[in-house]
């Protein structure tokens, strides 16, 4: 994903080019809250297909709620933003969506501090917002490879782990670079206690004696959708049994089947963690969920809940 050079964004209200979308120097500093969404393309239909729009707006509102981020109504126009930036775009193909609500100008916010009395967030730190739109490039089908990463998930009694914000991310980038210093594809982090938590950009299941596992939102778990949708697809259409439990590292070690799943990674199938490769190479419950999940977002099947693919623009 290139998202140095993408040609259209919505700002103020508006489609603009990349290089005409600025914010002063004083933002670098501030906090962002932001989400992420993929834009399936129907060619028959000549229209995108959104996955999970009012989700990811929800979460986007819950993560500003949450970092006292004063949005005064900015998500709502995002909304109509995503629209009007699919409208203008020339790509033909699935894309991406970052929506982003930051800092415009102020010191910072995290200074609450500093407000004079009778002084509100949004006068101190005022704030904007802004949709970028991305070329995400072609599917791979190859398992990949992950490494346990020496870096820990941040603690919730340090920084909120629900929320996606460029502050958490930057220290989830970590993980990332370690993971291709060591020529593999993701990492894997635990948490303070030992536990599996996440990749620095998806969740993760196991298969253990015909079982789906994936870790608590507690143990460091950001409140995926992805991973709500695909434990809707285990017990519903697979007849799994689904249990959110605390995994240890050796656990992962010898699971019949590892995946990961994210907006972005969608359902990635895992082929081996630090060397070691799950006990069944098939992956069968993984490609099936995998399978299953692309096909509702490519309108080769019905959706499992009627909201879950919004037609745009």
């Amino acid at each position: 994903m290139n998202e140095t050079h993408a040609p259209l964004v919505w700002w103020h209200g508006e489609v603009v080019p990349w290089d005409q979308a600025r914010i002063p120097v004083t933002a670098l500093r501030g906090l962002t809250v932001f989400d992420g969404l993929r834009a399936y393309w129907r060619p028959e239909q000549r229209r995108f297909a959104v996955v999970q729009v009012d989700g990811h707006l929800n979460r986007l509102r819950s993560a500003a709620e949450l970092l006292h981020v004063p949005e005064n109504g900015l998500i709502d126009q995002l909304d109509k933003g995503m629209g009007d930036l699919l409208a203008a775009t020339s790509f033909r193909e699935d894309v991406y969506l970052r929506l982003t609500v930051y800092i415009d100008s102020g010191r910072s916010n995290v200074y609450p501090d500093a407000l004079s009395p009778g002084q509100s967030l949004d006068e101190f730190a005022p704030m904007d917002s802004f949709i970028s739109l991305h070329q995400i490039g072609p599917r791979f089908d190859e398992p990949i490879s992950c490494v346990i990463s020496s870096w820990q998930r941040t603690q919730d009694t340090s920084f909120p782990v629900l929320v996606k914000t460029g502050a958490s991310y930057a220290a989830l980038r970590l993980g990332r670079v370690e993971a291709k210093k060591a020529g593999a594809d993701q990492a894997i982090l635990l948490n303070n206690r030992g536990m599996v938590a996440e990749t620095a950009e998806a969740v993760i299941f196991m298969v253990r004696h015909g079982r789906l596992y994936t870790p608590p939102l507690s143990d460091g778990v950001l409140d995926s959708l992805t991973r709500e949708t695909v434990i809707q697809l285990a017990r519903r259409e697979l007849a799994l049994t689904v249990e959110e439990c605390s995994i240890t590292r050796s656990e992962l070690y010898t699971a019949d089947e590892v995946f990961i799943c994210g907006t972005w990674e969608e359902i990635r199938v895992v082929g081996s963690i630090d060397g070691i490769q799950p006990r069944n190479p098939e992956a069968p419950i993984s490609h099936a969920l995998r399978q299953a999940y692309l096909d509702m977002c490519t309108g080769r099947r019905p959706p499992i809940e009627p909201d879950f693919v919004r037609l745009l623009p």
